[in-house]
């Protein structure tokens, strides 16, 4: 029964003029931060390394925790936002920096996939530069970078 609709499916997107990609394109990563202003011009989702995300940190951009609320009683990343409700969150991000202006979004470790999940919800809400720091909170402490005690 299921296998009518999913032939379909397959030609409809053969044939049409913009098709889906049957294998999802990486996100791209971006290595310093001159590369980071030249692209932000055009909406997508971005990886950024240690370095990128510390010097992104200091100038002041707007970090988001994507860890589960368990993770976050270990601490976080000073100065960044978390909140298990995406509607509550998407608020807080364009209050704070709007649709437009770049933000980072962290989880657990290059191995979670929290922040890349919640990159693409956020996309979907309209933001237009997210930027992914794939090594999140443990490469993050590893490295000696400040952190927020959660009280």
């Amino acid at each position: 029964m299921i296998t009518i609709p999913v032939f379909i499916g397959i030609i409809i997107n053969i044939i049409k003029p913009k098709s889906l990609p049957w294998v999802a394109e990486p996100i791209l990563l971006i290595k310093n931060q001159n590369d980071l202003s030249a692209i932000l011009s055009e909406p997508e989702i971005r990886e950024i390394g240690l370095s990128v995300a510390f010097n992104l940190h200091n100038d002041g951009t707007l970090f988001v925790d994507a860890r589960e609320e368990e993770y976050i009683k270990e601490g976080f990343i000073t100065g960044a936002i978390y909140d298990d409700d995406i509607e509550v969150l998407a608020a807080k991000i364009d209050t704070l920096v709007g649709l437009d202006r770049p933000f980072v979004i962290y989880c657990s470790d290059d191995d979670c996939g929290s922040s890349e999940d919640l990159a693409y919800n956020l996309q979907d809400w309209g933001f237009m530069n997210i930027l992914v720091f794939k090594g999140g909170w443990k490469m993050w402490t590893e490295s000696g970078y400040q952190v927020q005690e959660n009280e």
